[in-house]
């Protein structure tokens, strides 16, 4: 697909604001080179050879703007499939946003969010699953979640996509092939062969769409809750974990009334970490809310870390359900002057640090055996693909309905339906309003 509606050239800043080393201001379009050596002096030609980084001055009237490199990169061989120009100038607000006022006042026009990655894949550079791969390793804020969008841009997924592809479509080849042997006898073709075939696509389906589930834990974190009686540490050990005073600590019990939460990493994996309010029974409507959350988080947690005072140690609160992801912790533990080893239970002091590396690899430990346990191979990680694969799902399972009934039109429907929602995927015949959305989320430079 060549990019030909639009024959503007477009500028913007393509790396975030701010004190920095380096800025880069990149312009694309058929004007880009031109706009960009305008402005540029230097002893040599920033497009002989192109992709080469040439050392020169931006200057506006004769006035030396900043000191830069300058990188040409020339259709098709470049990241939009058009002339591409970035120039690297010093960090900060001040260089870079003078460099993008010129090319801006010469002729260019201020990029939209991700414009640049949608020219590319309008221009075939890339299909829409890369394009979606890019804004995700930009988001990514943990190395798993970094490692699943590198996969999505190697190509993994979208190589999972056209098999799925080749196996609808020879459903639909059987299908075909059925209704012109109906027409010499209802015993040409049995029906069999063609329900298994869409039978086992579905499977597939399943198995990738279920996939979502762990990549959304990693993408947005494993929901880690620290609960317990009042005053059994757990402001204290919230704090300990963030690494800064987040939460109010207090002897009065029933200081924390409402629950915290903060973004931690433990082992390279994301966690939600939060501090509830002490599980007791109180006549406070403000803390019996907050009581009330708690025991949602008990609930809804991936992993509960339940504290239970070193000198109080039959205060456990004993209602969890779900008892394999609890980890036990006896707090408070510096207090303690005769300390026996228990497996069952960790000692921990928020105070000294004793037992928080312990506590830590507990935490890696469970989380890491919660995300292998969910899914195999947390394929699918945008929830646009899941979307999709599920209407497909769908489709096909009212084609399997229309199968036992032997309704040809409805089973013809539901197979290019399935199809059209598999296709729409890596972006093929997708309609302008989904592609407007999907790249009006990616960040202006990008």
């Amino acid at each position: 697909m060549q990019y030909t509606e639009e024959k503007d050239t477009i500028a913007a800043i393509a790396t975030p604001l701010g004190q920095g080393g380096i800025s880069i201001v990149r312009a694309s379009g058929i004007d880009a080179v031109r706009l960009s050596k305008s402005m540029f002096k230097g002893s040599k030609d920033p497009e002989m050879p192109d992709r080469t980084l040439v050392y020169g001055h931006i200057t506006d009237s004769g006035e030396i703007i900043d000191e830069v490199l300058m990188c040409v990169m020339k259709s098709p061989n470049s990241y939009t499939g058009e002339d591409v120009v970035e120039t690297h100038c010093h960090g900060g607000h001040a260089a870079a946003g003078a460099i993008l006022e010129l090319l801006l006042e010469k002729g260019a026009r201020l990029a939209e969010p991700g414009e640049f990655t949608k020219r590319g894949f309008l221009n075939g550079k890339f299909d829409l699953v890369r394009a979606e791969s890019v804004m995700e390793i930009v988001s990514a804020e943990s190395p798993e979640h970094l490692r699943m969008a590198e996969r999505l841009m190697d190509g993994t997924f979208s190589k999972r996509i056209e098999e799925l592809l080749d196996d609808l479509h020879r459903s639909i080849s059987l299908f075909e092939v059925n209704i012109d042997f109906l027409q010499h006898g209802p015993d040409a073709i049995q029906k069999k062969e063609l329900k298994d075939s869409v039978i086992r696509t579905v499977k597939t389906l399943d198995t990738m769409i279920i996939s979502y589930d762990t990549a959304k834990r990693v993408k947005g974190g494993l929901l880690v809750a620290i609960t317990g009686k009042v005053n059994a540490g757990k402001s204290s050990l919230f704090n300990t974990l963030l690494g800064r005073k987040r939460a109010i600590v207090n002897t009065r019990p029933g200081t924390t009334r409402d629950w915290l939460e903060e973004r931690i990493e433990i082992d390279g994996l994301p966690i939600n970490l939060i501090d509830t309010a002490g599980l007791r029974e109180t006549d406070d409507d403000i803390e019996r809310e907050g009581v009330s959350e708690s025991e949602r988080f008990i609930r809804d947690a991936d992993i509960i870390v339940s504290l239970i005072e070193a000198l109080d140690p039959e205060s456990s609160t004993g209602i969890y359900k779900k008892t394999e992801n609890v980890i036990y912790v006896l707090s408070k533990s510096d207090l303690l002057s005769d300390k026996h080893d228990n497996s069952e239970r960790l000692h921990v002091s928020s105070k000294t640090g004793e037992g928080l590396d312990k506590l830590s690899d507990s935490l890696a430990i469970k989380a890491r055996s919660i995300l292998e346990t969910s899914t195999v191979d947390p394929i699918v990680i945008v929830q646009r693909h899941r979307r999709e694969l599920q209407h497909a799902k769908e489709a096909l399972s009212r084609a399997l309905d229309s199968i036992d009934t032997w309704s040809e039109e409805i089973t013809a429907f539901e197979l290019r339906e399935a199809e059209k929602h598999i296709e729409a995927i890596p972006g093929r015949n997708i309609a302008t309003d989904v592609l407007d959305a999907i790249f009006k989320n990616f960040c202006i430079g990008k």
